[in-house]
């Protein structure tokens, strides 16, 4: 086992990419916190990893909110007694215009996406620390290194997240804690596309649904340059691999 007694934290890791992820760590052995915005979208989750024999917290988190990203760090020393590994995957995305975006719009996409992130990384280093080293990923985008059309206030928060992790990597990397982040082209996740439905006006479903169609289908070069579509798996073993010791010498990527 790759993750033997490490201890983990994974955002959004109720659903799509952070399940996959949170369960490939428990069968790699580790102990696995996760959260989420609500807690129905935890339970399957955390039963699968039960059912695989690995220990888990699953606790209910906005990671807009500074003190509950806190209270899960606490929450999982608490239970685990140490941490390891550092998931920031909690994300939320739209697609509108930016001369439609509200500033209310902005401010969710930037305390959940990049805001949020920082915090998981501002509580979790004194823990990584005190272990003597660790690995933190980051879920970024190719959106954050390409950009896209209509979703100017996302591919900020992407792009951050990557400024976020290479300067994190020249401050941490005296303290063995190395920082990495994976940024997913197109991934099927089903819930994603649902969500930016429900998070967009009606006018532009139609439009949304063509610019997903047609840079999220087999062949497309925009996201990536294979003929298919990716799935959470494959990211969940990028991840195993950033977390444990083969990665023993990536940091700032």
């Amino acid at each position: 086992m790759r993750l033997k007694d490490k201890v983990a934290i994974v955002t959004g890791g109720g659903q799509g990419l952070g399940r996959a992820i949170s369960l490939q760590f428990a069968r790699e052995g580790a102990k696995v916190a996760i959260a989420q915005r609500t807690q129905e979208k935890l339970e399957q989750t955390k039963a699968d990893i039960e059912e695989l024999g690995g220990e888990v917290l699953a606790m209910a988190v906005d990671v807009g909110q500074p003190d509950q990203v806190k209270g899960l760090v606490d929450a999982a020393i608490e239970r685990f007694g140490g941490l390891d590994i550092l998931v920031n995957n909690a994300g939320v995305g739209h697609w509108i215009p930016v001369d439609e975006v509200a500033e209310a719009d902005y401010d969710r996409l930037m305390d959940t996406n990049l805001k949020g992130l920082w915090m998981g990384c501002h509580h979790a280093v004194p823990h990584l620390k005190a272990r003597g080293g660790g690995s933190i990923i980051n879920i970024s985008s190719v959106h954050g290194i390409q950009g896209g059309e209509v979703n100017t206030v996302y591919a900020a928060t992407k792009g951050g997240i990557i400024g976020v992790t290479k300067a994190l990597s020249a401050e941490l990397s005296t303290f063995n804690i190395r920082t990495n982040t994976i940024s997913p082209g197109a991934i099927d996740v089903s819930s994603a596309m649902q969500g930016c439905l429900e998070r967009i006006k009606p006018e532009h479903h139609d439009e949304f649904q063509r610019l997903f169609a047609d840079k999220y289908n087999p062949g497309s070069r925009y996201f990536q340059p294979l003929e298919t579509i990716g799935q959470p798996q494959d990211i969940a073993w990028c991840a195993v691999y950033l977390a444990s010791d083969e990665a023993r010498f990536v940091t700032g990527q």
